[in-house]
Order: C-alpha cells, then sequence, then structure tokens
C-alpha cells in the first residue's frame, strides 16, 4: 500500500469511532427510580453521543420549548416546590420567564409527574405543563416560592382502568393516559380560585373537585364535581 493511499484510509476513520461511550450516563437511574428510563427510547437510541447529540434529545445548544417558540411568557421567573401527594416525593423546580426548561429539567418534570403505581413515565406534553406553570405564577408574588401539591399526572391504562373500577369519576379514554392532563392543588388557595384562575388560562379541559383542579389539552370544556 502506496503511503498516499495509507493516510487517505486514516483520514476516512470517524473521529469519535473509537472514543464514543458505550454506556450512556445520562440515562438509566432516574431522579427517583432506579430503572428510569423515557419510553419513546430504546436503549440503543440512549447511547450518547459526544460529538453530536444523544438520540432523540435536542442539542446541546438548544433549549426546548414549551409550546411554538413565543415567549416570554411570565412578568418574573419562579421558584416552585412540587409535592407528590401519592408518594411525598418531592423537587424543587426554578423556571425561567421565557418557560423554557432544559433537557435535564424537562426529564426530572416527566419522572415526577410518573405512574408511581406502574413506575412507568411518559412525556407531559408541553402546553399542559406551560399551563400550569403560568396559573402557577399568578398566585406568586415577587421573590416568593410557591408550593404545588401534584395528585395525578401521567397514568397508564392499567391504573386508569383500576382506578375507574373505584370511581365512576374517572374517565374511560382519560386524557392522563396519553400525558396530557395534570391534577393539582395549591395549598391554601381554594380550588374555586384555583379553577377560576385556569379556566383563564387553559384552553383545554378545567374540572373543579373537591381537593383539586384537573387541567389537560384536550377539547374546551369545563366541570365541577
Amino acid at each position: 500500500m502506496s503511503r498516499r493511499a495509507f493516510l487517505a484510509g486514516l483520514v476516512s476513520i470517524p473521529a469519535g469511532a473509537s472514543a464514543a461511550p458505550l454506556i450512556d450516563l445520562t440515562s438509566g437511574n432516574g431522579l427517583y427510580s432506579q430503572t428510569y428510563a423515557v419510553p419513546e427510547f430504546s436503549s440503543s437510541e440512549g447511547i450518547l453521543n459526544l460529538y453530536g447529540q444523544e438520540a432523540g434529545a435536542p442539542k446541546a445548544n438548544r433549549t426546548p420549548k414549551l409550546s411554538g417558540g413565543r415567549g416570554p411568557y411570565l412578568a418574573q421567573s419562579l421558584r416552585l416546590s412540587l409535592l407528590n401527594a401519592n408518594t411525598d416525593e418531592r423537587m424543587q423546580l426554578d423556571v425561567p420567564v421565557s418557560l423554557q426548561f432544559g433537557w435535564t429539567q424537562q426529564r426530572q418534570l416527566n419522572q415526577f409527574l410518573r405512574d408511581w403505581r406502574e413506575d412507568k413515565v411518559k412525556t407531559i406534553a408541553p402546553i399542559v405543563l406551560h399551563n400550569l406553570m403560568e396559573i402557577c405564577a399568578s398566585f406568586t408574588g415577587r421573590g416568593h416560592d410557591l408550593d404545588v401539591r401534584i395528585t395525578s399526572g401521567y397514568r397508564t391504562q392499567k391504573t386508569n382502568d383500576m382506578l375507574r373500577r373505584q370511581s365512576r369519576q374517572v374517565a374511560r379514554n382519560s386524557l392522563h393516559i396519553q400525558g396530557k392532563a395534570i391534577d393539582f392543588s395549591l395549598p391554601g388557595i381554594s380550588t374555586q380560585a384555583l379553577a377560576a384562575k385556569a379556566r383563564e388560562v387553559c384552553g383545554g379541559g378545567v374540572g373543579e373537585y373537591s381537593t383539586f383542579v384537573h387541567i389537560d389539552s384536550g377539547a374546551a370544556r369545563r366541570w365541577r364535581i
């Protein structure tokens, strides 16, 4: 082989071929679960490419937007102290004025809002998160944290069917199954006041219950139970 051919062969080898990692250091263990994995990605798709981007993830130099790139939405940044009412898990969330969350924050939110009974995770619809943040922002003063109690986020079909057998208030095709609904409350704020604000903000469904408010990204509808 000539020297010219040998050098040409070296140039044709991808720069990261020998250095790319075999283990995805960004997936595997979640914030609260030792088996966390975003359902939309297979294990092979989750391999981290140090020379590009993680498969299925936004590019490192970009921050995904919650709803169509419009913004900013909030008059000021917001800090939320989230409490899972079922597991007592807690999460501190710093919400920027632009409502643009980093990749790590979105993964943590999806994990926090998982189906805790089945320990299954699904991406929560961006517009539902946007609406939740906007509602919360209207109840906090400058420089104050806000406690948010989450009753329900994503539900698997199995969990929804189980809850439906226990209560006639659970819809057969609940939008929780699609990750398009959140049930929540704000300690110290009446569900009447919270639902009233939700009706102003949300274009989808708003349900007022005795201990929480339901919001979703489905068709516009309003109910009180």
